[in-house]
């Protein structure tokens, strides 16, 4: 890939729109990610070697950033989850940086959202039990000098939304 195109963002005024083909092959993989290249073509209507091409291009492009794999938290042993809202003591770069580089990575945290209004961050975790979470907060926030005050939101479930819808469904 380009080091021009790493710079530019999907949905910029210098990135190259979507087609139809485009936006087919995304509802399908976004559908089912570990659908075959075969299935795939068939499923959009165009021939294996230019769905893989699309694909690969999709993804240079930055539009595709990846394949994972979703799995079941309680099966893992971490049912617990949390919302925990952060607001930082100051709002320096260093301050900053010191808490993204370190809290984000941190193995029982599931997302990083840095936010606007009354809070900076809000990290979605998993744990195994409340007694974990208590002690997840004390060892990683609490005592953390960058960080100012913390909120704890247990929650009783999680509904995913759309992992990339293109537009809105009639």
């Amino acid at each position: 890939m380009s080091s021009n195109a790493k710079n530019i963002r999907p949905g910029s005024a210098h990135a190259e729109p979507l087609d139809a083909i485009d936006e087919r092959l995304l509802a399908a993989l976004v559908d089912d990610a570990r659908i075959s290249n075969k299935q795939l073509a068939e499923l959009v209507g165009i021939a294996p070697s230019t769905a893989l091409m699309r694909t690969r291009a999709l993804s240079e492009r930055g539009i595709i950033q990846g394949f994972e794999a979703k799995l079941s938290l309680s099966a893992i042993g971490r049912s617990v989850q949390a919302l925990i809202a952060v607001r930082l003591r100051a709002h320096d770069r260093e301050q900053i940086d010191r808490f993204t580089s370190r809290v984000p990575k941190l193995p029982a945290v599931l997302s990083t959202f840095h936010t606007s209004g009354s809070v900076d961050y809000l990290l979605h975790i998993a744990v195994a039990t409340t007694e974990d979470l208590r002690d997840w907060v004390l060892d990683n926030l609490a005592t953390d000098p960058v960080v100012g005050h913390t909120e704890t939101t247990l929650v009783f479930e999680h509904m995913p939304g759309n992992h990339g819808p293109l537009h809105e469904q009639d």
